[in-house]
Formats: C-alpha cells, sequence, structure tokens
C-alpha cells in the first residue's frame, strides 16, 4: 500500500459534519483506509470571492492501493455525493478534498499535480498535517512536513521573487507589496553593468551585486514582529548569472563566497564569518514562456537552483498572466500567516 496525505475542507453546512462523512466513506471505499486523521481546525477563507465563512480544515494519513489518479477519482466521487458543486475557484464549498502527497511520487499532469503544489507554504494545509503525516516527505523539497511547519513558524517574514531580466519581478513584487500592505525592498544596479546589456559579467560586477543584495536585507530588523518584506531579487540568483563567465575557477570562488556555513545558535553566516543576510520564508520563480535566447542557459541554471533539494518552499508562477500571478501570490501570502 501506498501511503497517501489528503487535506480536507468546508464553509458551508454542517462543516464538521460533512468531513466526518468524507473521512468515513473514503474509509469505506476498496482499496483505501484512513489510518488516521487530525482534529478539526478552524481558519479564514483564502482568496476567492468576499464574505465567506471561516473553514474548518482537516488532514487525513490514508493507505491505497488505487493508482493516483483512481485515488483523484475516490476523492471527487465522495465530493460529488456530498454536495460540492464546482463553479467557481476558491469559492464557499461543503466539502473540498486534495491529495497532496502519494508517496514519494513527483507527477504532472492537466489533471493531477503531485506533490500538491502549494502545500508546502499553507499554514491551513501543515498544521494539521504535522499532526497525523509530520515524518512523511516532500518528494521535491526534501523536507519532511514536520520541518515544513517548523520553517512556516520560525523563518523570518521574506519573500524573494525571482527570474530572468525582463519577466515582470519588479512589477509583480510592488503590486502584492501593494494589495498585502507588506514592505517592497527593491533591487538597484546603480553603477553596475546591467545584465541586460552586458553579454558577459565580470566577476568583480556580479560579487558587487551580491554584496549590495545582501546588504539590503542585512539592514532590515529581522525579529518575530518584523512586518512582512518581499524583494523582487533572490540572492542565489547571481550564481546562476555567474554560469556566463568562461573561467571555471572564477566560477567556482564566487560560488563559494556566496555558499552559507550556518552555526548553531548564530544563525547564517558566510564562508568568512561575516553574518549573512536572511533566507526567504517562501521563494517565487516568475516564468515566461517566451525569453530571449540570451536568457536561456541562465533561465536553465536558476530553475536548477530553485528546484534544489533542501531551499525549501517555492512557488512557480506564469508571467505571460500577471493578473493570474498576482492572485496567486496574493494568497500564497494569506495562507503563510
Amino acid at each position: 500500500m501506498t501511503t497517501t496525505l489528503i487535506a480536507l475542507g468546508a464553509n458551508l453546512g454542517d462543516r464538521q459534519g460533512n468531513l466526518q462523512r468524507a473521512l468515513e466513506l473514503l474509509d469505506r471505499t476498496p482499496g483505501l483506509r484512513v489510518s488516521a486523521h487530525s482534529r478539526w481546525f478552524s481558519t479564514a477563507p483564502i482568496g476567492g470571492p468576499a464574505g465567506q465563512a471561516e473553514f474548518v480544515n482537516a488532514a487525513a494519513r490514508v493507505e491505497s492501493t488505487l493508482s493516483p489518479l483512481e485515488t483523484l477519482a475516490v476523492l471527487h466521487d465522495v465530493e460529488a455525493e456530498l454536495g460540492r458543486q464546482r463553479r467557481q475557484r476558491w469559492a464557499a464549498r461543503c466539502v473540498d478534498l486534495d491529495l497532496l502527497l502519494f508517496g514519494d511520487l513527483v507527477l504532472k499532469t492537466p489533471d493531477l499535480e503531485l506533490p500538491h503544489p502549494r502545500m508546502a507554504f499553507r499554514r491551513f494545509v501543515l498544521e494539521p498535517a504535522a499532526e497525523v503525516a509530520a515524518d512523511l516527505i516532500h518528494p521535491v523539497i526534501g523536507w519532511t512536513i514536520g520541518q515544513l511547519l517548523s520553517h512556516l513558524n520560525s523563518a523570518p517574514n521574506y519573500l524573494a521573487v525571482t527570474g530572468v531580466p525582463g519577466v515582470g519581478k519588479t512589477e509583480l513584487a510592488r503590486n502584492v507589496a501593494a494589495v498585502t500592505a507588506i514592505r517592497f525592498v527593491a533591487d538597484s544596479d546603480a553603477g553596475l553593468p546591467a545584465p541586460e546589456t552586458a553579454p558577459v559579467q565580470p566577476l568583480a560586477a556580479e560579487r558587487a551585486r551580491w554584496r549590495r543584495r545582501a546588504e539590503l536585507l542585512a539592514r532590515q530588523n529581522w525579529t518575530a514582529e518584523t512586518p512582512v518584506i518581499v524583494s523582487d531579487f533572490w540572492l542565489d540568483q547571481s550564481l546562476a548569472y555567474s554560469q556566463l563567465w568562461p573561467d571555471e575557477r572564477q566560477r567556482a570562488e564566487f560560488a563559494a563566497e556566496c555558499r552559507m556555513d550556518v552555526i548553531p545558535g548564530h544563525g547564517p553566516r558566510t564562508t568568512d564569518g561575516a553574518s549573512r543576510p536572511v533566507q526567504p520564508k517562501l521563494l517565487v520563480l516568475l516564468e515566461a514562456p517566451q525569453i530571449s535566447e540570451r536568457w536561456k542557459s541562465i533561465r536553465a541554471e536558476l530553475r536548477r537552483l530553485v528546484f534544489q533539494r533542501g531551499n525549501g518552499p517555492m512557488l512557480e508562477l506564469d508571467a505571460s498572466r500577471p493578473d493570474a500571478a498576482l492572485v496567486e501570490l496574493r494568497a500564497a501570502v494569506e495562507a503563510m500567516w
């Protein structure tokens, strides 16, 4: 049997009764067995039409002998039996069942994406899930559910938006700051060669760019009460640009300078012992379907770095749909707190 993780939610009708009934129906389905479920959590609605009632959320650990798509079909059948009608995304619903994990499977089809692409930073998902599946591992990030929740609770209130030049990072970061009343920290390349005009970046310029960005973040007062901050850059994106340099030794030296050495009780530090600025609670990758040929190698390296195991929660957004990207990022911000 495969261990799966399912999120449950409802904010219409007998919310707790609907979820309890859903668990019973799942447990009675041949090929499925509910091995544990969390207590009930009350959470504010995220995204969707205004004026919705609070949700009741829970999580269930379910053993399955079915395939992922068969398991998903069962979830949809249970939703239909309990009266769910899918009319508008994130609208009020009498029951909502999401397949979050299916063992260590990584899958992306038009009908199903595993792991669930937004589970790693949603508090209303992680808090119930940690009660029944703290040991399960997110197969892309490489962290357990318990570690993801700990990161959500302890990481500084910081989001970083990254992507190749011209995709709209600054506009997205500025707009989400405006609609969520969080603080925007803007990049500035004053006095440095712009990546879009210089085909090869000298080591000194990229080192100066990295240090200036690091100083921007280091100047923030990172405490538990710090207001949420969003930047239109990610420190480690400099490592992607270093791939433009033909000198492999220079690339290795720069990577060593940027490498983090975490000292217990003292926070992150650079290899020279200086305090290293904070890393994001959520990393956002803004992608465009079509980009200049010049940036294709940078995009490939940037994607490799963003999706590297151990980086923590990330969210990929489509730059060709800026309004939708803003809606997604706003909901992500609201779901973390």
